[in-house]
């Protein structure tokens, strides 16, 4: 990996978890609520404005970083889509609410998948400044290797996935 490669996925990890930490602290501020008004149960309906802070400390990475932003988002949320993937093969084994709702096991899982995807967002978007890219696939100026490295990595992570989801279903 590049400096810069380091750089950005430094960049990236730091709003994914500052966007975590604010999502968290509004979840738990709520979960207090409803113990001390409530039931105690976790709010299911908490669980997408979890995400909702992230995107305020996302959006800056997002706007210095042009250069290859398109094939990193898609590279993202193909990450993203593993993780999810990922724990709804064992989902199982996560609580079940009433009524087949999410529970408080979800508001973390989604705090990981913003994690992952944003830190390799940051590491593949290329540095502050760079030229935009022109394609949705490649990464300008990036070498075959580089390319293989991703897109190999990414389908052996669909794989194991696969894997996984046969396996525990």
């Amino acid at each position: 990996m590049d400096e810069t490669d380091l750089a950005g996925a430094r960049d990236g990890f730091r709003a994914a978890a500052l966007g975590a930490v604010l999502g968290s602290g509004i979840a738990l501020a709520a979960w207090a609520v409803s113990a001390a008004i409530g039931d105690g149960a976790f709010p299911a309906y908490l669980i997408g404005p979890l995400l909702m802070p992230a995107t305020s400390f996302v959006a800056p990475l997002w706007r210095e970083r042009p250069g290859h932003r398109r094939p990193a988002t898609l590279v993202a949320l193909a990450a993203a889509l593993l993780v999810m993937a990922a724990a709804a093969a064992v989902g199982d084994r996560l609580e079940e609410g009433p009524d087949n709702e999410p529970t408080a096991w979800w508001g973390p899982l989604y705090l990981v998948v913003l994690l992952v995807s944003v830190t390799l967002f940051g590491a593949l978007a290329g540095p502050p400044g760079a030229e935009p890219g022109r394609s949705w696939l490649r990464f300008t100026g990036r070498s075959r290797r580089y390319h293989l490295a991703v897109y190999g990595g990414l389908g052996a992570a669909f794989l194991l996935v696969a894997g996984l989801a046969a396996a525990v279903g």
